[in-house]
């Protein structure tokens, strides 16, 4: 095993030495649940949250950003970019998110490239934290193959086998030149032995164990099945229970749709185009000009959606388009469950792993 070994007092310092040169953002409670906040010190993150309600896509995809003003000079309009570059470090970030993230890094990096997210994403330190188990009961990321992470950040921590987080110690590996430069600068911890490397062998078999097969056929096998059911009844049968409200489209980590707008100026001399989160499961998503909406009945919309999630998105870049995070089946008001969704198509396509 490389890395180090770290206890809690020295993760908790690790992570504010972090802050003196980055915005530190990671889980905080509220309540009953957990976001994603930016904070002053490493003690008010909850580094064991199970699971925040949103995954960090919004601080570096935020719901809305002003990407250009322009102004009127001379008779002409002249543009002026507006890049946000300041340095930030997300912290206890689980594996599905970090597959969610390296999605995004994919689509917003393709020709000719996205100068905003780039550059949020280039100032954006990572340190993930491993999963034993699962964070709710709708997650499905190991059938996903998305419960460990092993590429998309910059450390990772594993929490090894202690009950009380004060004696906990952790086992961190870094994923970047510059995960490796930080833990060469923190200075601290020590190198593992062979009682670390017993404790790093019994957690993998424990997390092997803890995360249960959700789906009915293998993940290799779910774009056929989902192509086979193309115009399987399910769709129409499960969007009767759709209010197209879009909570799925807001809590998803690895969706990306977006409108852009121009907010003008009443006397028309200047304004700030907008992007904003735009979600495949709202009415006017497929409206064009002349009102002609190509995807107007829920039961196409609900379509799209998992059609994207479980092919479309992977036979475009590679990879999963959906993480098994669970976090649209909690959303979801109907409680219409994309994990079903992806069960009763493989069945109907004869893909039962059962």
């Amino acid at each position: 095993m490389t890395g180090r070994i770290l206890s809690h007092a020295e993760l908790i310092e690790l992570i504010d030495l972090l802050g003196a040169s980055r915005r530190l953002i990671g889980p905080v409670r509220r309540g009953d649940h957990y976001f994603y906040e930016p904070v002053a010190g490493a003690a008010r993150l909850a580094l064991d949250a199970p699971q925040c309600v949103y995954s960090p896509k919004s601080f570096l995809f935020p719901p809305e950003e002003t990407l250009l003003t322009f102004e009127k000079e001379s008779g002409r309009f002249v543009a002026q970019p507006v890049l946000h570059d300041a340095p930030i470090a997300l912290i206890a970030v689980r594996p599905c998110d970090i597959h969610g993230i390296r999605l995004l890094d994919h689509v917003f990096a393709a020709p000719p490239g996205d100068a905003h997210y780039e550059a949020r994403r280039r100032q954006t330190f990572i340190l993930g934290m491993d999963c034993a188990e699962p964070c709710r009961a709708e997650a499905f990321c190991a059938d996903m193959s998305a419960n460990t992470a092993h590429l998309g950040f910059d450390l990772m921590v594993a929490r090894l086998a202690e009950k009380l987080e004060a004696r906990a110690t952790y086992a961190i590996e870094a994923g970047s030149e510059t995960g490796e430069n930080v833990l060469a600068e923190f200075g601290r911890g020590r190198a593992p032995g062979a009682v670390d490397e017993a404790a790093r062998a019994e957690r993998a078999a424990r997390k092997r164990q803890a995360f249960p097969k959700r789906l009915r056929c293998d993940v290799d096998e779910l774009p056929m099945a989902l192509q086979r059911g193309f115009a399987s009844k399910t769709w129409a049968q499960t969007a009767q229970r759709c209010y197209s409200c879009g909570s799925c489209n807001l809590v998803c980590p690895t969706c990306y749709c977006f409108n852009i707008r121009d907010d003008i100026s009443l006397d028309g001399n200047c304004g700030s185009r907008v992007r904003e989160w735009d979600g495949c499961q709202l009415r006017d998503f497929a409206l064009v000009a002349g009102g002609h909406n190509f995807r107007s009945d829920p039961a196409q919309r609900l379509r799209h959606r998992v059609m994207r999630k479980g092919r479309w998105i992977q036979d475009r870049t590679g990879l999963p388009g959906c993480v098994g995070c669970g976090r649209c089946d909690g959303a979801c008001t109907a409680k219409i469950s994309i994990r079903e969704m992806f069960n009763a198509l493989a069945e109907e396509a004869g893909h039962d792993g059962d």
